[in-house]
């Protein structure tokens, strides 16, 4: 027989075979609906996510009725970080039977991570009542008694797990985190290492304790718990990962690196592991390792989603645009409705410059997947870059609803506070999540900066000798110190500290600048000058070196050799915002306006603007006499921070100045004034306002404390005499009139004050 045929035949067998499976599900619904559950159980197994839920929904479009159908449709949902589907699965399958209880926990814990306290309550309380002794519904019950802060019910709610499941670590681990909200380190400590009691191979249990232990500065005990667990798993990838951070916080970089190649040498075939590795170096800063991990990930697995995302993670991170946009295309092409793949996409948008299209792109991405905190958190990002404040705050709290006490969107609160000098509100975000970082040194150094901004030195003091505590090598932690120190003007310490810090980070240009600078301030410059000059004959390449060597020369002002020092780092990096600033403020210094505004504009179209600068600007037009521009900048620098009161102080005194917009010149310089009553300049403005309005008696105290003040101020002077001439005070007035004259005044305002004399 011709081979043709023996093709065409058995095509023919399998179309028969086919149409006979077909017909004999078509006949037998029941058994279709359980080769589709046990399709999507295999792609289930295989982290094939997507698939596994097409299976679902076939097997319930069968049997819209089918129980195990709707509980691993929602497992597979929740596999792909869909949490809105994998919310409505549950709903309908409780419909189906409201007494199914695992349902109602998976549902609770959905409703706990939105803070959707009371009808999570509502679905613990069912469980509880159908069976008072269900382990996780009171584990769950106490977990929102945790999110409500309600510490001491927590405990109760924790300890009546203790007969139900007395040789699950779970159990006690729970407790020792109460006890440790609760400050009793004591009975913590106790209860974790009852975890390990109950079962000697608990992985949590052993991190737990380890952790415990480095908060109490005892390293070297948590070293040997961490190889203990280790033995006892030899496949406990937290326990390596932990070990590893505790090296690499003591500056053992070589034992971190000796560890994790351990790790992957014992599980070479894991992905998992791979991904988990890649991560601890990328949290390092060590991206050319995360990099190769991932990719050594992708070698065992080529279609990892998870991989590929983190390597468009890290392109995206170290600003690898184009690399970036290659991975983006093939994730695109592989899972064009995966949230993560999407969000990168609006992340690779903003890396381009496309900010309204990374926006849209986002807020679309926000619609489809609510319950997303990274869509939350990205979008508030791409606000952040157009200059949207306010929905860059609200995008922030959108991502707290979702998954409360996120450690990034806490800390973009905190600086998105803090450079709008909200120090109280930047305060309770930075305390919150030392609460929920507290290994972490980046947290504690946060919440100083705070402290110290708010004049609290003891408190700032007690957050980086903590953050020392837990990274004792870390450059940053040094240099917080040191500026602790110069707050407290404990001179020799300050300098010491920076020493250190350089020492331990010779490389970072950020330290080697607050270094110099602080040399600068204690008239040291020589010295910082040949810092700096050591620093870049060994980074010739590095742009930013050249800047600092550039502010060198502007100390001495050799404006000429900082401005060559200056383009040669835009030479380097042409896209250096913070060159053309520093080129700004080159030319200002040497009263060249013109070319400043031109450099700044540069400045501000490379680097997110601030209020600072944009206001930077509107105060060489004002100077210029260009009062119709400055009005512009001071208006938009208010529009991205409506507390910065320079802007509001400068507006304040255009509007005086024209005599226009009187009432919005009141208030703009009564809040400068509240936010700053020591400046006498913001005192001067308000007076002036009211002195417009016909407020003489709301002017003079004002402008009597200025001239007390500041009585080598021509302005003050002249500004008084024209508020007592105004008053009816006239003697008194002319002679304040007389002494601004013979200060050199302002030609325009000489003239008015001549004319008031002449009257």
């Amino acid at each position: 027989m011709k081979r043709e045929w023996i093709q065409v035949i058995a095509g023919i067998a399998a179309a028969v075979a086919l149409s006979m499976m077909m017909t004999s599900c078509a006949a037998n619904p029941q058994k279709a609906k359980l080769e589709y559950l046990k399709k999507g159980e295999a792609y289930m197994k295989q982290a094939q996510y997507s698939s596994a839920a097409i299976e679902f929904r076939n097997a319930l479009k069968i049997d819209p009725k089918y129980l195990d159908a709707y509980s691993q449709l929602a497992q597979a949902y929740l596999a792909l970080h869909d949490g809105n589907s994998a919310y409505n699965t549950l709903n309908q399958e409780i419909t189906v039977d409201p007494t199914r209880l695992d349902a109602r926990l998976e549902r609770a814990r959905l409703l706990l991570s939105a803070h959707q306290f009371a009808p999570a309550l509502d679905d613990i309380g069912f469980a509880l009542k159908q069976d008072p002794k269900n382990v996780q519904a009171h584990r769950l019950l106490g977990s929102v008694y945790i999110a409500q802060k309600k510490y001491d019910q927590a405990l109760q709610e924790f300890s009546k797990v203790v007969p139900l499941a007395p040789n699950e670590a779970t159990t006690y681990l729970d407790i020792a985190l109460v006890n440790m909200q609760l400050r009793d380190t004591a009975d913590a400590e106790l209860n974790i290492k009852k975890a390990l009691q109950v079962d000697p191979k608990s992985v949590p249990a052993y991190t737990d304790l380890a952790n415990f232990y480095r908060l109490q500065n005892k390293p070297a005990q948590a070293e040997q718990i961490l190889q203990t667990g280790i033995q006892a798993d030899p496949q406990g990838v937290p326990l390596y990962l932990n070990l590893a951070g505790l090296y690499q916080s003591q500056g053992k970089t070589a034992d971190a690196e000796n560890l994790l190649t351990k790790l992957s040498s014992q599980m070479p075939k894991s992905t998992d592991t791979a991904l988990a590795i890649g991560d601890f170096y990328l949290q390092a800063k060590m991206s050319d390792r995360a990099l190769a991990e991932y990719q050594r990930g992708l070698s065992i697995d080529p279609n990892n989603l998870a991989l590929k995302e983190r390597i468009e993670d890290l392109y995206l991170s170290t600003k690898q645009v184009d690399q970036a946009a290659k991975m983006d295309d093939e994730l695109l092409k592989q899972a064009p409705h995966d949230v993560i793949a999407r969000i990168d996409h609006g992340r690779l948008l903003m890396a381009q410059g496309e900010i309204a299209g990374a926006v849209q792109a986002l807020q679309k991405v926000v619609a489809d997947a609510a319950d997303s905190p990274q869509a939350h958190y990205y979008l508030a990002m791409a606000y952040l870059q157009n200059n949207n404040f306010p929905q860059a705050n609200s995008e922030l709290q959108q991502t707290l609803r979702v998954a409360p006490s996120l450690p990034i969107a806490l800390t973009a609160l905190v600086n998105l506070n803090y450079s709008q000098r909200n120090y109280s509100v930047a305060q309770l975000y930075a305390q919150e999540l030392e609460q929920h970082q507290p290994a972490d040194p980046a947290a504690h150094l946060l919440l100083g900066q705070v402290f110290l901004k708010l004049g609290q030195i003891s408190q700032a003091g007690d957050q980086f000798a903590a953050a020392e505590k837990l990274a004792p090598n870390d450059a940053s932690v040094h240099a917080n110190l040191a500026s602790l120190y110069v707050v407290r003007k404990e001179i020799p310490q300050a300098d010491k500290e920076f020493q250190t810090a350089v020492g331990e980070a010779p490389g970072n240009i950020s330290v080697l600048s607050d270094y110099a600078n602080f040399l600068i301030s204690q008239k040291q410059t020589p010295k910082a000058d040949a810092l700096v000059s050591e620093f870049l004959s060994q980074n010739p390449n590095e742009p930013n070196a050249h800047l600092l060597m550039a502010q060198m020369h502007m100390v001495d002002k050799n404006y000429a050799a900082a401005l060559a020092e200056t383009q040669k780092a835009l030479q380097l990096n042409p896209k250096l915002g913070s060159a053309y600033l520093q080129m700004g403020q080159i030319y200002e210094d040497q009263g060249k306006n013109e070319e400043a505004i031109q450099a700044y504009k540069h400045s501000v179209d490379l680097v997110p603007p601030s209020a600072a600068l944009v206001t930077k600007i509107g105060n060489i037009y004002m100077n210029e006499g260009d009062l119709q521009s400055a009005v512009a900048q001071f208006q938009k620098a208010l529009a991205m921070d409506p507390n910065f009161v320079v802007a509001a102080n400068n507006l304040a005194w255009i509007y005086a100045q024209q005599g226009r917009n009187l009432d919005v010149a009141l208030g703009l310089a009564q809040k400068a004034k509240s936010q700053a009553p020591s400046v006498p300049s913001f005192s001067d403005t308000l007076a002036w306002v009211m002195f417009r309005k016909g407020d003489y008696a709301g002017a003079l105290p004002l402008l009597q404390e200025c001239v007390k003040t500041t009585p080598d101020s021509a302005q003050y002077h002249y500004h008084l005499g024209m508020v007592l001439v105004a008053d009816g005070q006239k003697t008194a007035g002319k002679a304040q009139l007389q002494a601004a004259l013979r200060m050199n005044l302002d030609t325009q305002d000489a003239e008015q004050a001549r004319k008031a004399l002449s009257q």
